[in-house]
C-alpha cells in the first residue's frame, strides 16, 4: 500500500493528504483522508488518459478517484 503523503507547513497551513483509489476502494479512502487531516475530503475523478497509469493505492486496480483535502 502506498499513500501519497504531502506535507507543507507554513504558517499554520494544514498538511495536504491525496489518495488514488479505484472505484472500490473510494470509502476507504474518503475516511483515511477525513481521520488523518480532519477536514472534509474532496473527490476528483482521473481525466480519463491519465487513469490507466495511475493505480489504486489499495490495491492494483487503475484509480479512478483523487481523494485530497484540499
Amino acid at each position: 500500500m502506498f499513500i501519497t503523503l504531502y506535507r507543507k507547513r507554513r504558517h499554520d497551513k494544514m498538511e495536504t493528504l491525496k489518495v488514488n483509489s479505484c472505484e472500490t476502494h473510494i470509502y476507504r479512502a474518503l475516511d483515511e483522508v477525513t481521520a488523518r487531516t480532519e477536514s472534509f475530503p474532496v473527490m476528483e475523478e482521473i481525466p480519463g488518459g491519465e487513469e490507466l497509469s495511475t493505480p489504486c493505492e489499495y490495491c492494483s486496480q487503475p484509480a479512478i478517484y483523487v481523494v485530497a483535502n484540499a
